[in-house]
């Protein structure tokens, strides 16, 4: 028999076998445990500081080293398409679109496949490759953005947005300061300025760590970390700490798709996600064919009934393990 829940990140407990994904916290998982890491947000990466046996890709394991300056223990590194044998399972990272060695994990048991797919993000962008699809008979799926209103405009739209308000801060006299996510949103933010102005990109020290992360998997990224007052007049500043907003004579900025929503007066929002939006979201559900679809984070109520009513495909939210089993579900 096979169990599957949430119990401080997604279980898949087999024949004397227990895959953790993307746990919340260090504390033992408990015998026969493997935990594997999608991705290197904070959100998701807890698993790697445990002493368990523990899988991502080295970009992965890299970015997480470079933020916080901390050696992972007892790591396997892994590599996209290429499968992972535990017990009677197989374990294979398939791209995911959301950032740097983002990964989905496809589990494929005896009797039945499984795909879980952290994060993902299913366009282009100028940094990733969009999530592949891969069919599976029950697919545990994020549904951050799983509710109909969230669909994103264009994202070169919304490329060239950003851009035009930074160059018009200039010419105001201001410096344009994003506070971005460390990994993943302010290296998309240094390659758009990078290659469509002549600003210099100013970072500070936990992004310039990623960035170089970045430029060593083949990603170039021309920035220079902040060590004196940027020159308002010819640079952007990226940041991950909200306190620089302090700064006087700035213009400040977000990215993050909750901008759709967001009413801000002082601050610019511009709706930039490397998460899937709703339209996106629903493809992908409809390109993996499985029989069942379990969603976590986010809209879970209301992405969950949308895939019953309009696709007429079984669905919840991911139970707690406790509560059901695969087999009661079925």
């Amino acid at each position: 028999m096979v169990e599957l829940g949430w119990a401080g990140g997604l279980v898949v407990r087999t024949r004397g076998n227990q895959l953790v994904f993307d746990p919340d916290s260090t504390r033992p998982q408990g015998k026969n445990c493997s935990v594997f890491v999608s991705h290197a947000h904070a959100d998701h990466f807890t698993g790697l500081k445990g002493k368990s046996p523990k899988y991502s890709t080295v970009e992965t394991r890299r970015i997480f080293e470079g933020i916080y300056s901390k050696s992972v223990i007892n790591f396997h590194d892994i590599n996209l398409n290429k499968p992972v044998h535990l017990g009677d399972a197989e374990v294979t990272p398939i791209n995911a679109g959301h950032m740097l060695g983002s990964t989905q994990f496809l589990v494929s048991l005896p009797d039945t496949t499984i795909l879980y797919t952290g994060d993902i993000n299913c366009l282009d962008t100028l940094t990733t490759k969009k999530a592949d699809g891969v069919e599976c008979d029950i697919l545990v799926i994020e549904a951050t953005y799983g509710e109909p209103s969230y669909i994103f405009p264009d994202r070169e739209s919304t490329y060239a947005d950003i851009v035009r308000w930074a160059l018009s801060q200039i010419a105001n006299g201001l410096l344009p300061v994003f506070q971005v996510y460390a990994a993943g949103k302010a290296q998309e933010l240094t390659k758009l300025f990078n290659m469509y102005t002549n600003l210099d990109v100013v970072t500070d020290q936990r992004i310039s760590r990623v960035n170089d992360v970045y430029s060593a998997n083949g990603l170039q990224m021309k920035y220079r970390e902040l060590s004196t007052t940027p020159d308002r007049s010819s640079c952007v500043y990226l940041t991950a700490n909200p306190n620089t907003f302090s700064m006087e004579e700035c213009a400040r900025a977000v990215t993050t798709g909750w901008a759709l929503r967001m009413n801000a007066r002082r601050i610019a929002a511009f709706p930039l996600s490397s998460h899937a939006d709703f339209g996106q979201l629903l493809r992908f559900v409809k390109g993996c064919k499985a029989k069942t679809v379990y969603s976590f984070t986010g809209y879970t109520d209301i992405f969950t009934e949308y895939i019953r009513r309009k696709l007429g495909i079984a669905s919840r939210p991911l139970p707690a393990l406790a509560q059901k089993t695969l087999c009661s579900f079925h």
